[in-house]
């Protein structure tokens, strides 16, 4: 493309300076065409006069000398007095002309040889350059005595002045064509050398244009040409600073857009995208190559922002992608004048947020429900107390009982509320020391087994009797053990047994606790049994208060350990896992999840909670 743009420019100059000397060469052809016959006229003339002279003085000695006409007439014919393609006539005032030209050319000329004659007989010397048979020149002969005897007389024909005109034109011409031919050649090369200079500042921009921001004009040629350089080095060297702070200001920018959590899409006043950053696509659904205007949410968006931009006011809406909640928020932005120059969307994912919310919603009403049972029944009962409606001794005994016991209700629900508060606030802090799990296990074993016979149930430790020492804090460990203990107690079917049991994980660094008894549950409670209030009869009237496994599930947390619970065949098993202490000793009598025992346990899912 370059060549050709050199190529075309050459034939511009090329054109301009040919039209121009062509246009000169012209101009002289009509100049000579219009002055160059009189020019040629005159010359002639002048010529012709002083010859005719001459004969005019070669015939008077001849009369003088009494020279017969046959003399005359040989001088006439004489090459001496010849003159080239001229007709001479020597015309007497008594006889005939004598005349070197033949019969037809001196009946073409009679008319004008009789008017030159009869001026010339008068004494004169006739000069007629524009006569009808060419140039016209007549000079007195005299006699001795001074007298007009006869007259001389030249004529250039009018044919010959054309030709001789003619061809002095073609000539003329020819030369001018060569000399414009000849003036072609330093006008290029004069050309060649001022254009060069300008042709390597053309091919510098270009470089830059391709983004070789380094390329430079070589200053050389004339000044303009040095200067054109100069100037061009200076701008580029201007550009280029501008370009790298473009460049390290966008990359400013671009970090600060990335490092933003909420995702961020700005437009132009049509809606076309101009910025965004990854937290965009990735809040939208796509990937980190993904065009935010290809994905599927994306026309949602869009909505939103042309809503902002047709108002001049920020535009707002909620959004689904997949299972999570996207506030979209989106304010016109200005330039500098106030004029509109498009928008920026904000994008914040607010699953987490809503979810807070409405478990802080679930929260208070559930708290409310729990206070309001025990407060309802100790009012009502108080109520008939104090309205003297129970008057038997016994009754008031019971109804005593009654508000004796929704109290201790009351009071241990106020007392999980608090230790749940505690430990979901982060404010309470587990030392681990060496801990033996043996005793801890059988103490409790031991003490809820009383409680399952009043119950008609049973408690049974089920591990062997060992040395077992772990890494953890001892009261926690035995809180979380009576807490699965009591839970399996109260919802484990008639006439169950509750089995402890240890284990050792597969990579050996951890024991495993299980809790087990027979229940029936329905499987779809097992994944918010670790919620806080929920209970399995929905109605929130069973025993308990419905935060004794959520209490676990925070300890556990707290302590760096995993809580699972699977139902299997009519029964549920809580397993949990202690960090075992780094001095402890190998025992061979605990059945490893790496046996048999390891392949039931992933049948009902035991291990996959446990790292």
């Amino acid at each position: 493309m370059n060549s050709v743009r050199r190529t075309s420019l050459l034939k511009i100059v090329f054109f301009i300076v040919s039209i121009t000397l062509t246009f000169v060469v012209a101009l002289i052809a009509v100049l000579f065409s219009i002055f160059g016959h009189g020019l040629y006229v005159n010359y002639k003339t002048d010529d012709l006069l002083p010859k005719a002279k001459a004969l005019s003085n070669q015939v008077t000695k001849l009369y003088l000398e009494n020279a017969d006409r046959h003399t005359i007439s040989r001088l006439i014919y004489s090459e001496e007095y010849a003159v080239a393609e001229t007709s001479v006539y020597l015309i007497e005032s008594y006889g005939s002309p004598i005349s070197n030209d033949d019969a037809e050319t001196q009946k073409a000329s009679a008319e004008t040889v009789r008017i030159c004659f009869e001026s010339v007989m008068e004494g004169k010397t006739v000069s007629m350059p524009q006569a009808s048979a060419g140039i016209v020149v007549g000079v007195p002969v005299y006699d001795g005595a001074d007298r007009v005897i006869a007259a001389v007389i030249l004529i250039h024909r009018g044919s010959v002045i054309q030709d001789r005109v003619n061809g002095l034109a073609l000539q003329f011409g020819l030369v001018m064509i060569a000399i414009l031919l000849v003036a072609l050649i330093p006008a290029i090369l004069v050309f060649r050398y001022v254009t060069k200079p300008i042709k390597a500042v053309s091919e510098t921009a270009l470089a830059m244009a391709n983004g070789d921001l380094d390329a430079r004009a070589v200053p050389r040629g004339s000044y303009e040409s040095q200067h054109l350089a100069e100037s061009f080095n200076t701008l580029a060297d201007a550009l280029r600073s501008n370009i790298d702070h473009l460049v390290i200001e966008r990359n400013r920018l671009g970090t600060v857009l990335d490092g933003i959590g909420e995702g961020i899409i700005a437009v132009d006043r049509q809606g076309d995208i101009t910025h965004y950053n990854s937290a965009a696509i990735r809040l939208l659904g796509g990937s980190d190559s993904s065009d935010p205007a290809s994905l599927s949410i994306y026309p949602k968006v869009a909505d939103v922002a042309a809503h902002a931009l047709e108002s001049n006011a920020r535009s707002r809406a909620v959004l689904g992608v997949s299972d999570r909640l996207l506030r979209v928020s989106s304010t016109p932005i200005y330039e500098a004048n106030d004029t509109l120059c498009g928008a920026v969307t904000l994008i914040s994912d607010i699953t987490e947020s809503e979810r807070l919310e409405q478990t802080r919603r679930d929260y208070v009403a559930n708290v409310s429900h729990e206070l309001r049972t025990p407060l309802a029944s100790i009012r009502s009962l108080s109520d008939a107390l104090c309205d003297g409606i129970i008057t038997d001794e016994e009754d008031k005994q019971r109804y005593y009982g009654y508000i004796q016991r929704e109290s201790i209700r009351l009071s241990h629900l106020i007392d999980d509320l608090l230790e749940l508060s505690r430990l979901q606030s982060g404010g309470v802090a587990f030392s681990k020391m060496r801990v033996e799990l043996f005793e801890i296990a059988y103490d409790v074993a031991d003490r809820m087994n009383e409680m399952a016979h009043q119950r008609g149930k049973s408690v049974r430790l089920e591990m062997p009797e060992g040395r077992y020492f772990a890494s953890t804090n001892a009261d926690r460990i035995e809180q979380v053990l009576i807490a699965l203990t009591d839970n399996a107690i109260k919802h484990g079917i008639d006439g169950c047994c509750v089995s402890i049991d240890l284990r050792l994980c597969e990579d050996g660094k951890r024991y495993l606790f299980s809790v087990s008894n027979p229940a029936e549950i329905d499987p779809t409670d097992i994944e918010h049994i670790f919620e806080r209030f929920y209970k399995a009869d929905h109605a929130h009237s069973g025993e308990g208060t419905g935060l004794g496994l959520a209490i676990v599930s925070e300890i556990l947390n707290l302590l760096n350990e995993r809580i699972n619970v699977v139902y299997s065949e009519g029964s549920i098993r809580f397993t949990f896992t202690v960090e075992r202490d780094a001095s402890d000793g190998e025992h061979p009598e605990l059945s490893p999840c790496g046996c048999s025992e390891a392949q039931r346990c992933r049948q009902i899912g035991v291990i996959e909670s446990i790292e």
